[in-house]
């Protein structure tokens, strides 16, 4: 059971922790924990925490599938309760059907004249005689000498297994000839009452939830979500646009005095190629690298490790294009300060979650201010601030265009 899951839905919706304590199945437990991770994106606790905490209306929405949630299992138990009631009411039906045609067959018979109609009546008159003759009996008769009993141990067990059968006896035919229609038809009643109040509380309930939920948050279910868009790239369709650009952005053989790389081709440093190749490499082995290795030092160094192909569409090439630039950690650690998370330098599911809480617009911005912020203490200022910048300024655009669409509801 996702228990911290739980407690987060718990600090929504109390209500929440008495049904899961009354589910022996965990059916509700389980369904509780699902609504929390399809509406936060995330299993981490924390990081579920920091994606409502961040988003008002998630938070809201999430609230309002709780209640929805807690009204289904209320409403479950009480049509369970109800049938239960249902089956001991059928029980009883069927237990004075057969007194009923009991009585009915003894009726045919007397209007018939049989004698086989004196019958029951007969069975019924010397089971009640004998009953009240014995407790009679048993009452007024005095005990024995110093007030031990008059019968012996196997009389006295006789007698009370006759007592007692003579006892269901009567119990029988009072319910033949008197029956217990009367308390049917009351307990019928009652249950009639108690179904209609759960039915009125269930729809006072959600009508309270439709007054008091945010308006996106009862969006009619005759409108379906329709992206007008092309479809979503792939992840390696991503990956070839994100390193087109990078590549650009790099050009190709450089062998700047000032830069503090070396030999560069297409970005890749004379170190960076010496450690993929697990061998040391000279500035003409830079010189002569292929667009295709090039791409596999890209992807192992780079978008894998910082896990760009998790990040969302345009948050993806401003991670990728600062950390070629200045390194992964570095990237990958601005991001974490720019999302409000811990500043480890390894992008996890809390780096995720709280990535996927922002707005991406604003995320590429705070990114790319950022990155700026980074240039402007470095001593080559001077010399490549001015490519910088413009490498920053062409990486925020390209990021903003490629976003992903915003969804248009139409009606289905």
């Amino acid at each position: 059971m996702a228990f911290p899951l739980i407690a987060i839905a718990a600090s929504l919706a109390p209500e929440i922790i008495r049904l899961i304590a009354g589910d022996r199945a965990g059916s509700v437990a389980a369904t509780v924990a699902e609504a929390v991770r399809q509406s936060t994106g995330t299993e981490d606790p924390a990081a579920a925490r920091a994606a409502l905490a961040a988003d008002a209306e998630k938070a809201n929405d999430l609230r309002l599938r709780l209640a929805e949630i807690a009204l289904a299992s209320e409403r479950l138990v009480a049509e369970r309760e109800a049938g239960q009631r249902n089956a001991e009411l059928e029980t009883l039906r069927a237990s004075l059907a057969d007194t009923q045609s009991a009585r009915a067959s003894m009726a045919e018979l007397l209007r018939g004249g049989s004698p086989l109609a004196w019958g029951p009546a007969t069975v019924s008159t010397l089971v009640v005689l004998g009953f009240f003759a014995i407790l009679i009996l048993l009452v007024t008769l005095d005990a024995g000498p110093g007030g031990a009993s008059r019968f012996d141990p196997q009389v006295a067990s006789v007698i009370n297994i006759t007592v007692g059968a003579l006892g269901a006896a009567f119990a029988a035919v009072v319910n033949f000839w008197i029956g217990s229609s009367q308390s049917s038809r009351d307990k019928d009643a009652i249950v009639g009452r108690l179904q209609d109040a759960q039915a009125q509380q269930v729809q006072v309930a959600m009508a309270t939830l439709r007054e008091t939920a945010p308006a996106s948050a009862l969006r009619p279910a005759a409108f379906t979500p329709v992206s007008l868009a092309a479809p979503v790239p792939s992840a390696e369709d991503r990956f070839d646009a994100c390193l087109d650009i990078v590549l650009a952005a790099e050009g190709g053989f450089v062998n700047h005095p000032a830069d503090p790389g070396g030999a560069t081709n297409m970005g890749i440093t004379l170190r960076t190629l010496s450690e993929f190749r697990e061998a040391e490499v000279t500035v003409e082995d830079v010189r002569g690298l292929t667009r295709a290795e090039a791409r596999e030092i890209y992807r192992a160094r780079y978008w894998t490790p910082m896990r760009c192909g998790d990040l969302p569409a345009g948050i993806d090439l401003m991670v990728f294009d600062f950390g070629v630039n200045a390194g992964p950690g570095r990237s990958i650690r601005l991001l974490q300060r720019s999302v409000g998370v811990a500043t480890d330098g390894s992008v996890g599911p809390i780096t995720l979650a709280a990535v996927r809480a922002c707005r991406v617009a604003d995320l590429i911005g705070r990114l790319a201010e950022g990155r700026l912020a980074h240039y402007r203490g470095l001593e080559t200022l001077p010399t490549f601030g001015r490519g910088w910048t413009r490498r920053v300024d062409h990486a925020r655009q390209a990021a903003l265009s490629m976003t992903e669409p915003a969804v248009v509801p139409m009606v289905a």
